[in-house]
């Protein structure tokens, strides 16, 4: 998928720091570049499983992880090759294509159980793919929540230190033009053709004085900073997650290693 000065310093190390500064928090996700404009997501799964000390081939993730028929995977499936590997894993959603509001207090069965229903009446072949996936995901032991998408979620993992992926819109978190898939899975920038993009990035810090995430973006090239870091709004990146439902996004994957409560 898809410069500025505000790359997090620091960003290779290989140990958790300190916070650096009141209110001021930087995680130490090592982002590799995506080999194509298709592989975001399992490019940032591959750095939260370095976060954590598990240390896999970035090709043989991207081998690993499942993708959609069209190009391109969905949180759930990453999720799937996290518990997979052994992690907990959960996922907020407010894709409103798969999930019903009066859904958000079912048990995990009888949620299953509408996802798998909801299949007779849609036919496409993207809410065929994702609901069956998420049920993969339950019955797997993952599990789906639903709470406010607000700066608060979003503070209470990173001070946690835990890193969030997140699948957004892109054409909204970059300002840019709309984009269609060309040869070779690139993407092509066009205001009249394109399609709103979707993306995946990991929040991997927290500037509370300045009201900002730090973004650690397997796109190096993008538009706001030209690197592999930098800092958002933290209002903008909620939007950025929320249009995310276009594109069969708008979540957080929140992943932990099965000892840590």
């Amino acid at each position: 998928m898809k410069s500025a000065s505000n790359s997090p310093p620091g960003s290779e190390r290989s140990s958790h720091p300190d916070t650096l500064a009141a209110g001021r928090i930087e995680l130490p996700v090592a982002m590799l570049p995506q080999p194509d404009d298709t592989t975001c997501g399992p490019t940032c799964l591959h750095a939260v499983y370095g976060y954590y000390g598990m240390h896999f081939d970035l090709k043989q993730v991207i081998q690993d992880v499942a993708v959609l028929e069209q190009g391109g995977t969905l949180a759930v499936m990453l999720g799937i090759d996290a518990l997979k590997r052994g992690m907990r894993a959960h996922i907020y959603t407010y894709n409103l294509r798969i999930f019903d509001p009066s859904w958000s207090k079912l048990s995990r069965a009888a949620l299953m159980d509408k996802l798998h229903s909801q299949l007779e009446f849609k036919t496409s072949a993207k809410v065929d793919a994702a609901s069956k996936a998420y049920i993969d995901f339950l019955d797997r032991g993952g599990e789906i929540r639903f709470a406010e998408l607000n700066p608060a979620l979003l503070r209470s993992y990173l001070r946690k230190r835990i890193p969030i992926l997140t699948g957004l819109s892109a054409t909204y978190l970059y300002n840019c033009m709309r984009e269609y898939t060309g040869p070779n899975n690139q993407s092509v920038f066009d205001d009249l053709r394109g399609e709103p993009e979707g993306h995946f990035v990991v929040l991997a810090g927290l500037d509370e004085q300045l009201k900002q995430v730090i973004v650690a973006d397997p796109y190096k090239e993008n538009p706001i900073s030209g690197d592999h870091y930098y800092r958002v709004d933290i209002r903008r990146l909620v939007h950025s997650i929320l249009l995310g439902i276009l594109t069969y996004d708008a979540n957080l994957l929140v992943l932990q290693p099965h000892t840590e409560k």
